[in-house]
């Protein structure tokens, strides 16, 4: 198991932001998928300097901690054709919830370019995010804002 601290996740998203700007992406909108992608979606935008286009879109992988199908829940309804957009997630773990996400952007909102990333992305993961700060080998990520989810792993 690997824990992530509050500094830690500081660092990710400052090198995430430096990966973005290297590649001279500049997307119009980023979009977080619940809800484990909210805190880094605050992160990572104020370090990319803009707040005004952030999306989130729900989505439910998981039941009681088990991996299932992938249920989009919502989707935001503004007009993305032509734009540039950058979805976020916390963990990329299989690579389902970004593949079926992905193709939603692309297919129904007709996206100009959709980038992806991720604080962290397990090894075997299929597809990979465009962007990560940290690839894992199966270790389960304990992040901090997990602390209610699992008190267990901050005693």
């Amino acid at each position: 198991m690997k824990k992530l601290s509050w500094d830690d996740i500081e660092t990710m998203t400052d090198e995430l932001a430096g990966k973005i700007k290297a590649s001279g992406f500049e997307p119009d909108y980023i979009i977080g998928i619940t809800i484990g992608g909210l805190i880094p979606l605050h992160f990572l935008a104020k370090k990319l300097g803009g707040t005004s286009n952030i999306l989130t879109i729900s989505v439910n992988s998981y039941n009681k901690d088990k991996k299932g199908s992938v249920n989009i829940k919502y989707m935001p309804e503004v007009d993305l054709s032509g734009k540039k957009v950058l979805l976020l997630d916390e963990i990329v773990g299989t690579g389902d919830t970004i593949k079926e996400v992905s193709a939603v952007l692309n297919d129904k909102y007709k996206v100009g370019e959709l980038k992806t990333i991720s604080l962290v992305v397990l090894k075997d993961s299929n597809p990979h995010p465009d962007f990560y700060a940290l690839e894992v080998d199966g270790d389960w990520v304990v992040f901090p804002w997990d602390k209610h989810e699992f008190p267990e792993h901050f005693k």
